[in-house]
């Protein structure tokens, strides 16, 4: 963000490596500083310990994700973009994937936080929705009353709870590995409401070919 000093910049870059690759409850704000090469006392005029680091991220993410998430209900967008701006979403929140991964622990740690996650939640739900009322007008998708909005919300948790389901069913693999199966995980919940079967398998197999 704007007016941020260089040190600031640097506290919060290193901290996000850390939370993200080491696990935030390991990481603690003496590790944040000794990686700087600053002392915890001049960390501490920054930053008033480690939640307050954690606020600034999360900031940080928001900002980023929405202005991700709006793009489709601003403007519709063109099929074959669809796949293209998925994996935007994943990369988006693989970057600040640590929230992702921990976020039971650091809404009971930091309580103001849960009203931001559901606000992004919420905003994940009208992307979808945007995106199949767009592949929908288009005679892509077709949708029985209240199908529509219930594939929406799964299409939103699945954004959310990705990266904790693969930790958990499959441990760790490379970050591209990741997004593509994210991705493809995303069509493939489209696919029974697909018009015209064929296209929709030709789609996927590019899909497949290129990223999975």
């Amino acid at each position: 963000m704007a007016g941020r000093s260089k040190t600031k910049e640097k506290i919060l870059r290193t901290a996000l490596g850390l939370f993200n690759n080491e696990g935030e409850s390991a990481v603690s704000s003496v590790d944040i500083a000794s990686v700087i090469g600053i002392s915890p006392g001049n960390l501490y005029y920054h930053y008033k310990g480690k939640d307050e680091i954690i606020v600034e991220l999360f900031a940080d993410f928001e900002e980023e994700i929405r202005q991700v998430l709006s793009s489709p209900i601003n403007e519709p967008l063109k099929l074959e973009d669809n796949w293209v701006y998925l994996y935007i979403i994943f990369e988006e929140i693989f970057d600040f994937r640590f929230f992702y991964k921990n976020q039971s622990e650091l809404i009971d740690r930091i309580p103001n936080l849960r009203s931001k996650f559901a606000r992004i939640l919420s905003l994940k739900e009208q992307t979808a929705f945007s995106l199949l009322s767009a592949l929908e007008d288009q005679g892509h998708l077709q949708f029985d009353e209240g199908e529509k909005a219930a594939l929406a919300g799964r299409i939103a948790q699945h954004f959310t709870f990705w990266l904790q389901y693969h930790d958990l069913r499959h441990g760790t693999a490379p970050p591209k590995s990741l997004i593509d199966k994210g991705v493809f995980m995303t069509l493939i919940q489209i696919t029974p409401y697909w018009t015209n079967g064929e296209g929709y398998a030709e789609l996927l197999k590019d899909f497949v070919s290129e990223k999975v």
